[in-house]
């Protein structure tokens, strides 16, 4: 990979994050509106905060198979396994920095970056396998 590729690897990561907590809001919504309603706020605020991390876990994990995969596809003379797992590590990396490194280190942050990282990779195999490289 060239030292381009690394830039490119923490936009794509930014972009995850991103990605993931907008579509963690509509969940939130769903169960704020058709599922719960009626409830003070304070309780949709707790609320939100188990559903995110089931939303980021699952929806997330299929972010990461499809961004390897497209990522990949893309640039097919790029090492889309080296470019997955790059994004994939920068984006835990950020992902830790916006709650200041408070929870990482337990079994559910690990899981679901493990998660990430092998769909990343998945999503970066299924795109190599009938790809022919230009020469």
């Amino acid at each position: 990979m060239k030292p381009i590729d690394f830039a490119k690897a923490v936009g794509v990561a930014f972009l995850l994050l991103v990605l993931n907590v907008l579509f963690s809001i509509p969940v939130i919504l769903v169960y704020r509106f058709l599922i719960e309603p009626g409830h003070p706020s304070e309780f949709y605020d707790a609320a939100a905060l188990r559903i995110a991390p089931w939303c980021s876990h699952l929806i997330g994990t299929a972010l990461f198979l499809a961004a390897g995969y497209l990522c990949t596809r893309r640039r097919p003379q790029r090492n889309g396994l080296l470019f997955a797992a790059a994004f994939t590590v920068l984006y835990a990396i950020i992902d830790a920095a916006t709650v200041g490194f408070v929870g990482i280190i337990c079994v559910e942050f690990s899981l679901s970056m493990l998660a990430k990282l092998l769909a990343a990779l998945a999503g970066a195999f299924l795109a190599t396998r009938n790809t022919k490289i230009p020469s």
